[in-house]
């Protein structure tokens, strides 16, 4: 049995089966509740991005019976300018980077201005993205676990924090080009 808190488990939906979230010639939303926006930083909890199951895991019926796809696979739409399920939020994006990123317990990134947009995405630990429009503007701390994902804007003062004393902080974090820049 657990010590773990049922109030410290965070809540996770079912996954929804594909042929519900994908309809013809409709729009899909990838969320499940509104994402959090504050100057240039998109903020989404874990709980609030659709998870869609998918069986056989990525169909591939033209192909010839052993690469077809079988099993399952549960997908969670992060972001997406796919014609369907598109955001608008990453419309005039190039793609600049992709790093794994650790965070050892206590670390923290130093708080500054990128000159791409990074997406973060929260694999393993827990943390605090810190973040302010301009110098002397306050700091707005969001708190950072597995499955959440943020898009922090092109020349928004931000850092990553990990607040844990025992375990590392996993991101994955794209870096993006382009017309993704507050506007002044």
């Amino acid at each position: 049995m657990s010590n773990q808190n049922p109030q410290d488990v965070p809540w996770a939906p079912d996954p929804l089966p594909s042929e519900k979230f994908h309809r013809e010639a409709k729009w899909s939303n990838i969320n499940r509740a509104p994402h959090d926006e504050v100057s240039g930083v998109i903020y989404k909890r874990a709980a609030h991005i659709k998870p869609v199951r998918y069986q056989p895991a990525a169909p591939a019926p033209e192909m010839p019976a052993p690469f077809q796809g079988n099993g399952e696979t549960v997908v969670r739409w992060l972001f997406s300018e796919q014609p369907g399920t598109e955001e608008d939020l990453l419309a005039a994006a190039n793609f600049v980077y992709l790093h794994a990123s650790t965070l050892e317990p206590g670390a923290a990134e130093g708080m500054q201005i990128y000159a791409e947009s990074r997406l973060l995405y929260v694999i393993a630990g827990a943390g605090e993205l810190q973040h302010h429009p301009t110098p002397g503007s306050p700091v707005i701390v969001r708190p950072l676990h597995p499955g959440d994902a943020a898009l922090v804007r092109a020349g928004e003062y931000h850092r990553v924090c990990n607040t844990s004393e025992d375990d590392v902080l996993r991101l994955m974090v794209v870096g993006l080009s382009s017309g993704l820049a507050v506007s002044g």
